[in-house]
């Protein structure tokens, strides 16, 4: 009875201690709890699936044996991990309770080990399988390995040849990895010829019924090496895309966070608006813009890494670099397109000096990006101002306007800036705001100065539905010259980006 009465005690101290977290993070919690009890009966399947393939052909798998097992034993250790992150979570003791970014903490690293594990796990036992398949049905893949082999020896590189050598007239910095890429394409004949010669005599011995295990492993691996030289067709592609994504300079701004339920789940998302500047060649003076709006589901996590940039590049990429080369801290929306007071000037505008100060001035031909990153909010953009940015920027730190410890930022989602321009978000709203210190300041505390222009600002707080483009078109708007095509319009001169490419990084896992 004693007992019982103190297990009752506990069972109350824990559920009261547990009232400290929050509803949706105890449901994280459980969920998570669930997904490592599950992932751990399914690596031990794949485990002992994966043993069984060893034992039933061992000639077949000798010479690889050894780093499959260590490589899943690997994934156990990262498992194991994850098995202690959820025993912790479980017992939510006080120093949890009262720390809740720890909690948080744990509940990321718990779900990356327990992905970790069960892709490792899945991928070692996909590959035996294979191997087993291989050589139940020899005839078959060395129809394909000579199927592949014809495919890289008849490619024909004339076009993308051309498209890589005007790129590396129009980016020289570019010349030496594109060179590297375009020769690693054009010698996919020869590797794919010398697989296929070195392996004539595992191939006759298959033909004829008599391959060894250690001989049909040799055929897999020249089957896999040629696979990867053969698929000239998409590299050829890939190549060209690169090629395009040099003359394309674009941002993806945040203009919008809000969550949702969708049954018992909370679903986390964000409104970007991608605006996108194609050139036709380096240093073209009629570039075509070009923006896209639209919501995006992502994880918790990244909805929390990105909280305090409402109204900021998040991302930015300049004409000339790849996709991959995008800068990711986030910053003030259109900044990147500043030249240093110290450089004067470049294609995009230049620095006016007078008896007021200096100050940044679009080219006529740049206004719409003007437009597009600031409204009719905006006021020009002082030296002071865009000093503080590029000292931040070197050192790969994001800058929120802050003139002075006690002044309120002007960029990001407590800015005085952003709370004008986005008064009718969703995000604002909720209440995204009601955490600032200067939340309840209005916004006229942004320093005056004459306008610079305006366009009419766009409004997405008239009760549209979530997920939903804010632009009723859903390619979005288009600026340039020339006809129109029938999504949007087009400001600016330029030739037309080439249909179906689409520019830009994919978001988060």
């Amino acid at each position: 009875m004693k007992h019982q009465r103190h297990a009752a005690i506990a069972a109350f101290l824990l559920l009261t201690g547990c009232a400290s977290i929050p509803r949706e993070l105890r449901h994280e919690i459980q969920e998570a709890d669930d997904r490592v009890l599950q992932a751990q009966k399914q690596f031990q399947k794949d485990a002992d699936e994966i043993k069984s393939d060893f034992n039933y052909s061992p000639d077949l798998f000798k010479t690889v044996s050894s780093d499959w097992t260590g490589r899943l034993n690997a994934a156990k250790s990262k498992l194991d991990a994850a098995e202690a992150d959820r025993r912790e979570l479980k017992r939510l003791d006080d120093s949890l309770r009262n720390n809740l970014p720890r909690v948080r903490q744990l509940l990321t690293d718990e779900d990356r080990l327990r992905r970790t594990a069960i892709d490792e796990a899945n991928t070692i036992e996909a590959q035996a399988s294979r191997w087993l398949d291989f050589q139940h049905n020899l005839p078959h893949y060395l129809a394909k390995m000579k199927e592949g082999h014809d495919s890289a020896h008849g490619a024909d590189f004339t076009e993308v040849t051309r498209t890589v050598e005007k790129a590396e007239q129009d980016w020289p910095a570019k010349k030496a990895d594109l060179d590297q890429r375009l020769q690693t394409l054009k010698t996919a004949a020869d590797r794919a010829d010398q697989q296929w010669q070195a392996t004539e005599a595992e191939r006759q011995a298959a033909s004829e019924g008599k391959a060894s295990g250690a001989q049909v492993a040799t055929l897999i691996q020249a089957n896999d090496a040629i696979e990867s030289t053969a698929n000239v067709a998409a590299e050829k592609q890939q190549l060209d895309g690169l090629c395009g994504q040099l003359y394309y300079a674009w941002d993806k701004v945040l203009e919008d966070l809000d969550q949702d339920h969708e049954g018992p789940a909370l679903v986390y998302r964000e409104k970007l608006k991608t605006v996108r500047t194609q050139f036709a060649e380096a240093g073209d003076k009629s570039p075509q813009t070009s923006t896209d709006v639209d919501w995006v589901n992502i994880e918790p996590d990244a909805y929390r890494a990105v909280e305090n940039d409402l109204g900021m590049a998040i991302a930015h990429k300049d004409a000339g670099l790849y996709d991959s080369e995008a800068q990711t801290t986030a910053q003030p929306a259109g900044f990147a397109y500043i030249a240093p007071p110290s450089v004067g000037s470049n294609q995009y505008g230049y620095w006016t000096h007078n008896e007021q100060g200096s100050f940044w001035t679009f080219l006529p031909e740049y206004l719409i990006m003007r437009e597009l990153f600031w409204g009719n909010s905006y006021r020009p953009i002082v030296v002071n101002e865009y000093n503080s940015y590029y000292d931040y920027a070197r050192q790969g730190r994001t800058w929120y306007g802050e003139t002075s410890p006690a002044a309120p930022p002007k960029y990001g989602t407590h800015g005085t800036f952003t709370q004008q321009r986005y008064a009718g978000s969703r995000y604002v709203q909720s209440g995204g705001f009601k955490n600032s210190a200067y939340g309840s300041r209005p916004s006229a505390a942004t320093p005056a100065a004459p306008r610079m222009g305006s366009a009419p600002q766009s409004d997405d707080s008239q009760g549209k539905r979530f997920g939903r483009p804010a632009d009723p078109t859903p390619q979005g708007k288009r600026f340039g010259g020339g006809n129109s095509p029938p999504a949007g319009k087009r400001f600016g001169g330029g030739n037309r980006p080439p249909a179906g490419r689409r520019f830009g990084g994919a978001r988060r896992r």
